[in-house]
């Protein structure tokens, strides 16, 4: 919890060891304090205000008891101001009376949950969980989740991930119907006492799934539908699993684990439809229920600032959950690869919060394109174009000069030809012109200088193309299919976080090119599509800075904060040094 305990300097192990655990449960009770006075009910019937930060801060760190837990969610979801089932009575019977596909599916799959989250709970009789209340909660877990599928027109699949994903929330009402037995005085749960917790469960999962799955709260759980042209045109519904989440997650693996990425692609049979599953029970195929309650809390209340598109956190969870079996998983052959990925598994809610930790510091460092990208496709509320090979970025990324801390810096791979390099390249860049990149023993040294420079952590190669790199003509000398060679030789290598300027040089903008370092002997390219009145001024503004240097009798050279390029000499050829 980070608490220092007063007066522990100097004190022996066990003093010492004795003041931290006291400074732990008074922080702890202090915290528990705090989330009961915010739950209190006021004179208005309620607190509306927001959960003081030191509140929400411990939330995340320290975790809620169980007695107020259910309370708590219910209030921070808003459960409470949500439309009753009771309200809608009439609509609620319409839909329970229409069919479902998949209900004997879903009946089996909801006892399966039930049974791995209570099992070592249950007990035949006295107090404790009751077998009959386990039975009693498998019977609402069905009603709920049919329900939601109803009202969203959507058959029940396994591939939805629903019932993973309803144990723990059924896990959490135990609890509160729990307190509640013992409040009363009685000594388990009763089947009444859940029943009526079926408009508050209904609303919270519904509340959940909008904010972590919005797709399958949207009706397009396997992403866009697809257009046919069968007789007209035609949305025919996508199927399982979501193939273009599924692209973009493997480009989110090649950025953060290029070795991985690359061995699991390899598996046989594909790992695709358990990596789907994995995503949409938000990897509750992979989590105790405890530890999947845990992982929940932390993805709805507790995602920090600085993660710019918490939508895409699902995904970015399972790439570090790979990540953590990544030895175990690269010893295996492509044929025991399926087997041992449905072996990971989180269990206990200590692990869940390692791991979402993990996935912030993850989440947070991805290019601004490739995470939006990831959102999008696991919100599915527009269509995705194929991802490249690796992750795009953009002209500010590669920037020195605009570097943010704590994020990466780039060292570029500027694969133009000579001439254009000349006019313009970032501070921070290795030439490897179109003929130098078409021999093998060439780039292999490029790697080489890149990998001593890349291991001592913070800076990560990036590729600039003169164009759009997934076209011949913008990777003149080159073209795409070599650009696309060299891209998958440096995740042979095991480069980390590797990117691609997206649009290449002609992408930038004129502002970025102002910025760049050019050679003495040439102008600097200012050309830009759609900026021909802005590409006059810059023409003039470098003449007169030309005049004004041919007085002054020195060469034109950009000057920034971290020194001068040198001057290139023929003498050096192509090749250039970093």
């Amino acid at each position: 919890c980070g608490v220092e305990a007063e007066g522990v300097a100097g004190a022996s192990g066990e003093q010492a060891d004795a003041a931290i655990e006291a400074a732990v449960l008074e922080a702890d009770a202090a915290h528990q304090q705090q989330l009961a006075a915010w739950l209190a009910p006021g004179a208005d019937g309620g607190s509306v205000e927001p959960l003081p930060p030191q509140a929400q801060r411990a939330l995340a760190s320290v975790g809620v008891s169980p007695p107020v837990r259910w309370a708590l969610w219910k209030r921070l979801l808003q459960v409470e101001s949500m439309v009753p089932l009771a309200a809608e009575a009439a609509k609620v019977r319409m839909l329970l009376a229409t069919p479902l596909r998949g209900v004997a599916d879903l009946v089996a799959d909801v006892h399966t949950a039930v049974e791995a989250a209570f099992g070592p709970c249950v007990v035949g009789d006295g107090d404790g969980f009751p077998a009959e209340a386990a039975s009693a909660l498998e019977e609402e877990g069905v009603a709920v989740l049919q329900l939601l599928l109803k009202s969203l027109s959507l058959s029940y699949s396994p591939e939805l991930g629903l019932a993973p994903l309803l144990a723990p929330l059924l896990l959490l009402v135990a609890h509160g119907a729990g307190s509640a037995a013992l409040e009363a005085g009685g000594g388990s749960v009763t089947r009444e006492a859940l029943r009526g917790q079926r408009s508050d469960l209904f609303n919270c999962v519904c509340a959940c799934l909008g904010r972590l799955s919005p797709a399958l709260m949207a009706g397009k759980p396997w992403g866009m539908p697809v257009t046919a042209t069968v007789q007209g045109q035609v949305h025919v519904p996508a199927q399982p699993p979501n193939q273009a989440l599924l692209l973009w997650l493997w480009v989110l693996l090649r950025y953060l684990q290029p070795a991985l990425a690359l061995h699991l692609q390899a598996a046989e049979p594909p790992l695709s439809v358990r990596l789907g599953r994995a995503l949409t029970s938000l990897l509750g195929t992979h989590t105790d229920a405890a530890a999947h309650l845990r992982l929940i809390e932390l993805c709805l209340f507790s995602i920090p600032a600085e993660v710019a598109f918490p939508r895409a956190h699902t995904p970015v969870l399972l790439v570090c959950l790979l990540a953590r079996g990544k030895e175990s998983l690269l010893a295996m052959p492509p044929d025991s690869l399926l087997p041992a990925f449905t072996q990971l598994r989180l269990s206990t809610p200590r692990e869940a919060q390692l791991l979402h930790e993990e996935a912030c510091a993850a989440h947070a460092s991805l290019p601004h394109g490739l995470a939006a990208a990831v959102a999008d496709a696991w919100a599915a509320d527009q269509p995705m174009p194929p991802p490249y090979s690796v992750a795009w970025l953009q002209g500010d990324e590669l920037d020195p000069s605009l570097h943010t801390p704590g994020r990466l810096r780039r060292w570029v791979v500027d694969l133009r030809p000579e001439a254009e390099h000349k006019r313009g390249c970032f501070a921070l860049t290795r030439h490897l012109p179109p003929a130098e990149a078409k021999r093998p023993e060439v780039r292999e040294a490029v790697r080489a200088e890149l990998r001593e420079i890349c291991d001592g952590g913070g800076v990560a190669p990036a590729l600039l193309t003169s164009g759009d790199p997934r076209t011949d003509k913008g990777t003149p000398g080159l073209g795409a299919q070599l650009v696309r060679e060299i891209v998958d030789e440096f995740l042979a290598d095991g480069f980390a976080n590797l990117g691609v300027l997206q649009g290449g040089f002609h992408a930038l903008s004129l502002e970025q090119r102002s910025a760049m370092l050019v050679s003495d002997d040439v102008a600097p390219d200012f050309s830009s599509p759609g900026q021909t009145d802005r590409l006059a001024g810059a023409k003039a503004a470098a003449e007169r800075a030309k005049a004004e240097a041919a007085k002054a009798g020195e060469k034109l050279t950009r000057v920034f904060s971290f020194g001068r390029k040198p001057a290139r000499s023929k003498a050096a050829g192509e090749g250039g040094t970093p």
